[in-house]
C-alpha cells in the first residue's frame, strides 16, 4: 500500500465479505485468481483481500479504483463475472468510514 493521497474522483472501499458455508478455502483460491486478473486492469490501484483467522468464511476486501467508471468496467470483466458465477459470496457489506476513524 502506498501513502499517496486519494484524488476526489478515486473510489476506495473496504468491504466485508462473507462466503457460503464450507466454501472458505474455495473462496480464497477464487479471490487469489480474481486479484491476479484485476490488478492489471486500467484504473485499478489496489485490490487486496484478507481472510479471517477465526472464521474461514470471513474476508475483508480493499479495493481502490480511479473512479466509478473503472469500477463499473471491473464489474463487467469476464474474470469478475466468473467469480460471481461461482456463487461463493453470501454477503458483501461496505465498512463505514466512521468505523475506521
Amino acid at each position: 500500500m502506498t501513502d499517496r493521497p486519494s484524488s476526489p474522483a478515486r473510489l476506495r472501499r473496504i468491504v466485508r465479505l462473507t462466503m457460503a458455508e464450507g466454501r472458505g478455502g474455495e473462496a480464497r483460491l477464487a479471490l487469489l485468481e480474481l486479484r491476479k486478473a484485476t490488478l492489471p486492469e486500467p484504473g485499478c490501484a489496489e485490490f487486496e483481500f484478507f481472510q479471517s483467522l477465526a472464521d474461514e468464511r470471513a474476508f475483508v476486501l480493499i479495493e481502490d479504483f480511479a473512479d466509478e467508471a473503472a469500477l463499473a468496467r471491473h464489474m463487467e470483466e469476464p474474470h469478475t463475472r466468473a467469480f460471481f458465477g461461482l456463487n461463493l459470496l453470501q454477503s458483501a457489506e461496505p465498512v463505514a468510514k466512521e468505523w475506521l476513524a
